[in-house]
């Protein structure tokens, strides 16, 4: 009743003795052999029951190969006949080697387990039977009778992997159950090795998987993410070779010596330096644990002409990292590192490789983990203690500011800007972060290494730690090209047309409202012979300049942030900005009706032929196509404002008293050119005090007598 195959896959020779029996022969029955004794049938068809034990009984009697149970050292229970139908191996408790005894495998209902995952249990642990759920009672037959995975070998006890996943049907049934007793793993369901229920980064095949490195009991558990609870996933630390289910201690080594001493006070030297010092002996390792004031090396000199060993010692406490010297070495300076001692918050343990992808400590992940077997992941370098823990760089960027840096450990150049992180650190003190550490639209690399050409021929750099360079109000980024302000300016010129308006003024920080853009590049953008900064210019501390800007209008308007007439309008007349800080400026109720008044009314202007329209204009307008203004004199000082301009008289075209003297410009303009003409002064004398006249308009005391 055996298949003849199966038999002769398990064929046996026992010795006993009344001499050799070979069993399980397909070509012999070993009917009623001599093993069969009366006690031994009796105890057999007690075991499986009359009816069974009669059915298999012939005209020969019963065959020994199919009622014996062979395992040794001790019977698993199943005997032949059975261990055939399972086609399982009569030799063996687990046929398969997948953790599970053949006896459980095919079982049904409630089993007691003395050893569970290949861990002895203490006392026992009742479970369902593996495949209890396929079954429809004890002995069904139905599922184990298929082959679910198509490899020729049937379901269940006879097939290490029934289900073909890649884990053994013991490590699914060792994991069957999760924590709150919910089926996870099952070893007829070929769909559940993939997934990764502890997020460990090993899914549940790879961390039975782990045992082929680290010996058949050593998978890892797929419900726990850290299975030796060391505070590294497993799956780091198979990948990163380290032990993933050993006791924890690898979490606090540190084999690759990656550790930074950060604070600067490790270093250990031999501050007697006098005159040839050299290293006698070296009393540590690296790694070895050093308190403060530890002896580690000694070094021989010479003292009072009679050579002597000087003990140097540690200045903090800490682990040895760095053994600078052998012995032998000469000692060259007092600030010469011999070694360096790290703290432990310095240190950079297993551990501390592995939360390098939590740079901040909050949870999140935003970096990426070391590996703890090389000093220097990337090698790009910088060892991975400096590229964690960080760096402090300063950087100007809208206003100054210390940015801490902390570059990924795991690439050449975290920042892909063309500088490698080291060089970042050592060489450009940029932000290795950053491509863009200034934040102004150009590369460090550009900036640092690549710089600009002015003119063709005229080669400039920009400072790539500061976001405008020139401090003209553009950003380095928007000079070098025809951006939002349309013009390529000089990143390291703040008034590349030297017109007295910085780059940033004139099309995207124009200075004052309702003004039009006027051209970087060309001084005197309306042609009207004033440059473009002088009929723009506005009061400023900072450049030392009062305001040109004189907002004309014949009827009551709104200045700019005001949309109520009654609570915030003002009236006709010419009106002073100041800056965007102060608005527009008041002479005070000179006229006594309550209401504050213009610098100007409209009587006290000198407005013959000078437009003005609905909605009010600039006494002085640069920008190009603007209504004409370099003929009129709007400040009534009987000087048009192309005769105030900064290459003539130099004067205030909408202050008739530019010096504040109490005399109007025009007046001093004109006497002053009578007494040159009448020899009352000489131009020599005047240009020795500056003046441009005995009355310049734009000097108080013109002969600085005092």
């Amino acid at each position: 009743g055996l298949n003849d195959r199966w038999e002769s896959l398990y064929t046996y020779t026992i010795e006993t003795p009344q001499g050799s029996i070979k069993l399980l022969d397909p070509l012999d029955g070993n009917w009623d052999c001599y093993l069969l004794t009366p006690d031994v049938k009796a105890q057999i068809k007690a075991d499986i029951g009359a009816t069974i034990f009669d059915e298999m009984g012939n005209q020969f009697g019963h065959s020994c190969d199919a009622l014996l149970d062979l395992e040794q050292p001790e019977p698993d229970s199943l005997r032949n006949y059975v261990e055939e139908r399972y086609d399982t191996n009569p030799l063996a408790e687990d046929s398969d080697g997948d953790l599970i005894a053949d006896r459980y495998e095919i079982a049904f209902g409630n089993i007691d387990l003395s050893v569970h995952c290949g861990v002895t249990q203490f006392g026992t642990l009742t479970l369902k039977a593996p495949y209890h759920e396929y079954m429809s009672g004890p002995g069904d037959m139905t599922w184990f009778e298929e082959d679910m995975d198509g490899d020729g070998r049937l379901n269940g006890p006879g097939d290490w992997d029934s289900d073909g996943d890649g884990m053994p049907d013991g490590y699914e049934y060792c994991y069957a159950l999760d924590s709150d007793s919910k089926r996870f793993l099952n070893p007829a369901n070929a769909t559940d090795a993939y997934g990764d229920r502890d997020e460990d980064g090993l899914n549940n095949v790879e961390e039975y998987e782990v045992a082929y490195t680290w010996g058949p009991e050593n998978f890892t558990s797929p419900l726990l993410a850290d299975t030796d609870n060391d505070g590294m996933p497993d799956g780091w630390e198979h990948l990163s070779g380290i032990h993933p289910n050993d006791d924890g201690a690898n979490a606090l080594e540190d084999p690759d010596f990656d550790g930074y001493d950060s604070d600067g006070d490790g270093g250990v030297r031999f501050d007697e330096l006098v005159g040839v010092s050299t290293i006698h002996l070296i009393s540590v390792e690296l790694g070895e644990y050093v308190p403060v004031n530890k002896t580690i090396l000694w070094v021989r000199t010479v003292q009072n002409s009679v050579y002597v060993n000087i003990p140097v010692k540690t200045q903090t406490e800490g682990w040895i990292y760095e053994i600078n010297v052998e012995v032998g070495d000469e000692v060259m300076t007092r600030t010469q590192d011999l070694a360096i001692v790290v703290e432990q918050h310095e240190r950079f343990t297993n551990l501390d490789e592995y939360n390098a992808r939590d740079r901040d400590g909050d949870g999140m992940t935003d970096g990426r983990s070391t590996n703890p077997l090389i000093a220097d992941t990337d090698n790009d370098g910088l060892i991975d203690g400096i590229e964690v823990i960080g760096w402090t760089i300063r950087v100007v960027d809208n206003g100054v500011k210390d940015v801490l840096v902390r570059s990924d450990p795991g690439v050449f150049d975290t920042d892909s800007d063309g500088l490698s992180d080291s060089v970042e650190y050592y060489e450009t003190f940029t932000n290795a972060t950053d491509r863009d550490t200034d934040s102004d639209g150009l590369e460090d690399f550009t900036e640092a290494m690549d710089g600009f050409y002015w003119n063709v021929t005229e080669k400039y750099f920009t400072n790539a730690s500061s976001f405008d360079t020139d401090n003209d109000g553009l950003a380095d980024g928007e000079e070098v090209v025809d951006g939002q302000d349309q013009y390529i300016t000089h990143g390291n010129n703040a008034d590349s047309d030297g017109d007295g308006l910085n780059d940033g003024g004139e099309v995207l920080f124009i200075p004052r409202p309702w003004q039009a853009a006027t051209n970087p590049l060309i001084n005197d953008t309306d042609g009207d012979g004033q440059p473009d900064g002088w009929e723009m210019q506005v009061f400023s501390i900072q450049q030392n300049t009062k305001s040109h800007s004189l907002w004309i209008s014949s009827t009551n308007w709104l200045p700019p942030g005001c949309d109520n007439m009654f609570e915030c309008g003002l009236g006709p007349g010419g009106w002073v900005w100041t800056n965007y800080v102060q608005g527009f400026s008041t002479s005070g109720d000179r006229d006594g009706d309550g209401i504050m008044d213009p610098k100007y009314f409209l009587h006290e202007m000198n407005l013959s032929g000078f437009v003005i329209p609905n909605n009010g204009r600039w006494a002085l307008d640069p920008a190009y196509g603007a209504l004409s203004d370099n003929i009129y004199d709007i400040d009534n000082d009987t000087l048009m404002n192309q005769l105030e301009a900064p290459d003539r008289w130099n004067t205030n075209p909408v202050d008739d008293d530019t010096d504040g003297d109490k005399l109007p410009d025009g007046w001093e303009v004109y006497y002053s050119g009578e007494a040159i003409s009448l020899g009352l002064a000489d131009n020599n004398s005047l240009n020795a005090l500056g003046a441009r006249g005995p009355m310049d308009p734009s000097m108080i005391d013109s002969d600085l007598d005092g």
